[in-house]
């Protein structure tokens, strides 16, 4: 059996996440997309770094995969 490599696990999930249907993403899908955690997501939030993100209906916590692309590449 072959052994999957963090890199290889990321990009399989960024091509499964680009075919859904809507760019915005939660916390869990956001962190999946980066390889990280939702737990490291929300620290970053707290310190005011880390990717963009939008609160809708005062809640919701979303990102849109253009913002995580654009953290990503630096």
């Amino acid at each position: 059996m072959q052994e999957l490599t963090i890199d290889a696990i990321r990009t399989v999930v960024r091509e499964e996440l680009q075919q859904t249907c809507t760019p915005w993403l939660d916390p869990d899908t956001a962190a999946a997309y980066l390889g990280s955690t939702s737990g490291t997501l929300r620290n970053w939030r707290a310190r005011g770094k880390g990717p963009k993100y939008h609160i809708i209906q005062d809640r919701l916590v979303r990102y849109h995969r253009d913002d995580l692309d654009r953290f990503i590449s630096g």
